[in-house]
């Protein structure tokens, strides 16, 4: 079995899979490394494609909680469904409880379970969720943001969806020659944000290269999500294809929040605890372990996994954020004013 080891934000994050889909929300570089440098990384996870059939009747005794099985105390899950014409939906998750964590999946749910509905989540749905939680046991959050640095600032740019946040970033670093660290996601403890470049809805924006069957594509998956089963030829580069890998910074000690609002008012500073609502809301939108059924299944099974504390610990830790931060509230019916009205502001 050949697989690939990739490192998804420096020293913190990284990835082993014989998938060459992985569907999640970190991203993943073009480039494999050795296995001396995932292992640098704090938090390595597993994703293999698998035919899980003899887990399929090993654990078939185990107790079910919905359509997972398990046992208290045991550090296994495994999940197996009927689809279509008789095949079967499989998934074994072991090690929550290590640094390492494996999810198998068989080919069926790997190739036609890619998004989320109704209790039915895709593999990359459910590896995002538990690396939430791992990040949150080691001290991180994720963050749904974008990230540059100029000078000597930092800022994470964060708001509602389609309102600007992955073009005021990319404006930042083309038209004002800022630093990139991320344009959709990157991970945070109280003081720094380590980026996850290697997203690419940057490749949705007319700024950059982008075919138009791409274009199309997104759009009709704003209307129908199930579209994504659909292959499209086109652009899939990432950034380090649009800007040289120099200019591209993995970690720095945050100095700004901007978050974003589409209407008039202007840039201002804002109000700490107003700041922290804000940006847990926009946070809670973005990531969904809370409502995971996997980690549902599991906590039903080891009692001693508290998902209610790991929620108490991302708003400890984006609470500290804000508090070693200067936040700003930048307001512009014009989203390709962002970028210029938040450089001009920290300058």
């Amino acid at each position: 079995m050949e697989v690939n080891n990739y490192v998804v934000c420096k020293d913190i994050l990284g990835i082993q899979t014989n998938s060459k889909y992985i569907g999640w929300s970190f991203g993943c570089p073009n480039e494999s490394v050795s296995d001396e440098e995932l292992r640098s990384c704090r938090i390595v996870v597993r994703l293999i494609v698998d035919s899980l059939d003899s887990e399929s009747a090993e654990m078939s005794g185990l107790q079910k909680y919905h359509y997972w099985r398990g046992e208290v105390g045991r550090d296994e899950l495994f999940y197996e469904r009927n689809f279509f014409c008789g095949t079967k939906l499989r998934m074994l998750i072991r090690g929550i409880k290590s640094n390492t964590p494996e999810i198998r999946v068989n080919k069926n749910f790997i190739r036609f379970i890619r998004f989320r509905f109704n209790n039915l989540h895709s593999p990359g749905y459910i590896l995002t969720d538990l690396v939430c939680v791992l990040l949150l046991q080691h001290g991180y959050s994720p963050l749904h943001c974008s990230g540059f640095s100029i000078g000597d600032s930092a800022v994470a740019v964060v708001a509602p969806g389609d309102t600007g946040k992955t073009l005021t970033t990319m404006r930042a670093v083309f038209d004002s020659n800022a630093l990139y660290m991320s344009e959709d996601l990157g991970i945070v403890d109280s003081e720094n944000l380590y980026g996850c470049p290697w997203t690419s809805t940057f490749r949705y924006y007319d700024e950059l290269s982008m075919s138009w069957i791409l274009r199309w594509r997104m759009k009709l998956l704003k209307i129908f999500p199930p579209a994504e089963l659909i292959p499209v030829p086109g652009d899939h580069r990432n950034i380090d294809y649009y800007i040289g890998k120099e200019r591209i910074v993995y970690n720095r000690k945050l100095t700004h929040l901007a978050l974003l609002a589409r209407r008039k008012g202007g840039v201002k500073v804002l109000d700490k605890e107003e700041a922290k609502r804000m940006l847990f809301n926009l946070n809670r939108y973005e990531f969904f372990y809370m409502k995971s059924p996997m980690l549902a299944a599991y906590s039903y099974f080891n009692p001693e996994f508290d998902i209610f504390a790991m929620e108490e610990r991302e708003r400890e830790i984006l609470g500290q954020l804000v508090d070693n931060t200067t936040c700003l509230l930048v307001q512009h019916e014009d989203p390709t004013k962002f970028a210029d009205m938040i450089i001009e502001k920290i300058s």
